[in-house]
């Protein structure tokens, strides 16, 4: 084959491996300089989330493995690459930068709720359950051990440990113990029931019922002895709860990186933050009575133990 014949063949390769949307654009671009990390994490967030509502996760793990592998000029490769030129043209519009009270913190923009708290569904099936005398939570305030009696020993710095009754954890309209929690279905659709269906647990509460249901849930994945099946089904459940959106990579009050969600009520909007890579819930904001009147709680570490103290 002489140089003429390869240049024109290398030409016509060229040109249907980019006959796809906005190649013509991106051969028009040429060389530019390499995109920073937060527009490459935007960039894979809008992949993900074009492809998941286009043709679900399956495709979404075929996407990943095409990009692999050496890029042929086929269909399936093309529809790939129109996909990322979309991804490329988001990624450069918007990056999120968010300010709170621990500070002012940047990330760029995560895949969906949806996608995210399914994902972490999949990471919370897969941890140990432990074992141990006590559940201890341990917040930026208090720490607190609970018997499977319900007996509860609270202990604060410089403070004599309290010991009383702790009244349990709430999802939709019942209360459960700690046995009760074990025998709580562990079915996402099931669980997305009783949050929807949510009362109020005390006259004083002003939260509205799509509020109180995030919460209850949310509290459950924070503090409460739940079994590895039981948080994936809540994080399941979630996944479906209408109002929920990702703000973005955060820092809580400790300093620890998460993601955070948050669900839109009717009296404001409650704020939690996600390690993604182990599913622990580690900050909870909540509106209480009015958006500027707010609880907050952040989680230093929860698990089982069989010591107090």
């Amino acid at each position: 084959m002489s140089t003429h014949d390869m240049e024109e063949t290398g030409v016509i390769e060229r040109q249907a491996l980019m006959d796809f949307p906005g190649g013509e654009a991106l051969q028009a671009a040429g060389r530019v300089e390499p995109p920073s990390a937060q527009v490459l994490a935007r960039a894979l967030a809008a992949v993900e989330e074009a492809v998941r509502e286009d043709v679900g996760r399956a495709l979404r793990e075929e996407v990943r493995q095409d990009a692999l592998v050496t890029v042929t000029p086929s269909r399936k490769r093309r529809r790939v690459l129109a996909v990322l030129a979309l991804a490329a043209v988001a990624a450069g519009v918007t990056v999120v930068g968010v300010k709170t009270e621990a500070g002012t913190r940047h990330g760029a923009r995560p895949q969906s709720a949806s996608v995210f708290l399914n994902d972490v569904a999949e990471v919370a099936a897969t941890q140990s359950a432990g074992s141990g005398r006590y559940w201890k939570v341990q917040t930026d305030s208090a720490e607190s051990y609970i018997t499977r009696s319900m007996d509860a020993t609270y202990v604060i710095s410089g403070k004599t440990p309290r010991k009383t009754r702790f009244p349990g954890w709430r999802l939709g309209s019942k209360t459960y113990d700690w046995n009760g929690l074990d025998r709580l279905t562990t079915n996402p659709a099931l669980l997305l029931r009783q949050i929807e269906t949510t009362t109020k647990a005390s006259a004083d509460q002003d939260e509205d019922a799509g509020t109180l249901g995030f919460v209850q849930a949310t509290t459950l994945l924070a503090n409460a002895p739940a079994g590895p099946r039981l948080r994936s089904g809540l994080f399941r459940a979630l996944a479906e709860l209408k109002g929920v959106t990702v703000v973005g990579t955060a820092r809580d009050s400790a300093g620890r990186t998460g993601t955070e969600l948050a669900y839109h009520g009717g009296v404001g909007t409650t704020k939690v933050i996600i390690a993604p890579k182990t599913g622990t819930l580690l900050e909870l904001t909540e509106p209480w009575r009015t958006e500027k009147d707010q609880r907050r709680a952040t989680y230093l570490s929860t698990g089982l133990t069989d010591t107090i103290g």
